[in-house]
């Protein structure tokens, strides 16, 4: 396999990494805001982006269920694992990003 090659598969797995390592920190950071279960949650968020791509009333629900989140108390610990996770999801997108450039001068792909 040319090394072009394996920078661009690096560089993919990397920021793909990033991607969903980031997107679990900003779920732990947010634990105090959610009233629902994780699995419901997934659920309320795939709802609330179409409505709001659809201009319904996503902001309505999202008031509610923030008035259900209050009694929550938010786990500072679980919240700085997100951070942490946000921080380094964005170092490996980085990472992904540079692989990725370099991939494009390390010479010709194979081609299939």
């Amino acid at each position: 396999m040319p090394a072009a090659d394996l920078l661009n598969a690096a560089g993919l797995a990397a920021t793909s990494i990033g991607s969903v390592l980031g997107m679990v920190g900003v779920f732990k950071q947010t634990n105090a805001y959610y009233a629902f279960r994780k699995a419901d949650l997934v659920a309320h968020m795939f709802q609330i982006a179409l409505k709001w791509l659809t201009a319904k009333q996503a902001f309505k629900e999202v008031s509610i269920a923030a008035k259900l989140a209050e009694k929550k108390v938010e786990d500072r610990a679980q919240s700085l694992a997100g951070l942490y996770l946000v921080f380094f999801g964005f170092l490996l997108q980085l990472v992904g990003a540079g692989l990725l450039f370099a991939g494009v001068f390390a010479g010709p792909t194979s081609s299939r």
